[in-house]
């Protein structure tokens, strides 16, 4: 069964982002902070501290009002754009994901696409949302950045039922991992290239796997155990 995506508009939900971001930097040494935020956005530089950025909500709040007030007829005319690309692909979506897990339904959740500013698009497991970039170039890769996070919803729902021991939060990091090798993989198949016409873009990271595990045709379940014995050497 389908989803049927709802696509909104939330400088609210853009300051959560911000601050998901930033705490993030204990984790990787800043390195979505700076893609997401600084790259974009280098206002932000001035509240370096140590490893760390000392930054107010107050002055996020104010920063990213101004960018939605500033821009909102660009960001609300792109989100008609992007939904009605979507709306075109999302039959063919859905049934190819079908089969890659014919047999587990999509989980419940508010299916919701929204806007974002940063340079980065974050998906919400607990809600099933996600963010897409509120202004961007080349406006139909939008449609690749909606089905590769429509992917980790189906995929999550498929490998925690049958790998059960990864529901552990200490395996949060791991998880990760698999399913952006995953993500990535299935993104390059030629029915997927055809649909979507966009290159995922890949983790430095998971480069070699991606290489190494592309070349053939695995079932899912083969894929996902391989991606599993690879991930677990290049962890460690």
């Amino acid at each position: 069964m389908s989803k049927k995506i709802k696509f909104k508009i939330s400088p609210a939900k853009d300051i959560e982002t911000f601050f998901n971001f930033l705490a993030e930097i204990k984790y990787d040494r800043g390195r979505n902070f700076e893609w997401a935020v600084l790259r974009n956005h280098p206002y932000f530089k001035q509240f370096k501290s140590g490893d760390d950025f000392i930054v107010s909500r107050k002055l996020v709040r104010e920063y990213v009002g101004r960018y939605y007030s500033e821009n909102s007829e660009r960001i609300e005319k792109n989100l008609i754009t992007f939904e009605n690309n979507w709306r075109v692909k999302e039959k063919d979506f859905f049934e190819l994901a079908e089969k890659l897990f014919p047999k587990i339904d999509w989980p419940k959740g508010k299916y919701v696409a929204y806007s974002t500013m940063w340079g980065m698009y974050p998906r919400f497991i607990e809600d099933k949302t996600f963010q897409i970039p509120a202004i961007i170039k080349d406006k139909k890769s939008v449609s690749l950045i909606i089905a590769h996070e429509l992917l980790h919803f189906i995929f999550f729902a498929y490998f925690l039922n049958k790998y059960k021991k990864y529901r552990s939060h200490k395996y949060d990091f791991f998880v990760w991992h698999i399913s952006e090798i995953f993500n990535s993989i299935i993104l390059r198949r030629p029915e997927w290239q055809k649909l979507l016409q966009a290159t995922n873009q890949d983790y430095p990271e998971h480069e070699r796997i991606i290489a190494k595990l592309s070349g053939r045709e695995y079932s899912p379940v083969e894929l996902i155990e391989r991606i599993i014995l690879e991930a677990e050497k290049m962890t460690g």
